[in-house]
């Protein structure tokens, strides 16, 4: 699998920072398409670091699906769905329970050529598998950058 670009991300929640970088696959091929829009879908991994001190490391697969206007200046809807690894369960006051979490992702931006400029909501819960389930809940800004 050939890389298709890559991408930063820097994201809040409450009392926590995260700096991600992003690995991106395109699936080439729109998914669905007509006169207006079109879905498309990449591949995403990410690797980041949730501060202040004692920094906790995570890993994170997604596949991301982008509903597209079609026109010149992109604008665009992402949502994905995927697993991230966090190196640490307890951050803090913060106690997560289990170090793999499900990734929900929700974003709106504009993409123009191979440039990508999106806000993005991105939250990590076991999904109530164990309990505590405190989560992340994290709101950021993502540039991404295809060739």
């Amino acid at each position: 699998m050939k890389l298709d670009g890559f991408g930063l991300e820097q994201s809040k929640d409450h009392e926590f920072s995260r700096t991600r970088m992003l690995w991106l696959w395109d699936i080439k091929d729109p998914l669905w398409q007509n006169k207006y829009t079109s879905l498309k879908g990449h591949y995403e991994f990410a690797f980041g670091q949730t501060m202040p001190s004692d920094p906790v490391v995570s890993l994170g697969i997604s596949p991301v699906l982008e509903w597209h206007a079609n026109s010149q200046w992109l604008p665009f809807i992402e949502t994905g769905l995927g697993l991230t690894w966090f190196s640490k369960t307890t951050h803090f006051e913060r106690e997560i329970s289990t170090p793999f979490q499900f990734s929900q992702i929700l974003g709106v931006g504009y993409r123009y050529k191979d440039i990508q400029l999106g806000l993005r909501y991105q939250h990590h819960s076991n999904g109530d598998v164990v309990r505590p389930n405190n989560g992340y809940n994290f709101y950021g800004l993502t540039a991404k950058f295809w060739y």
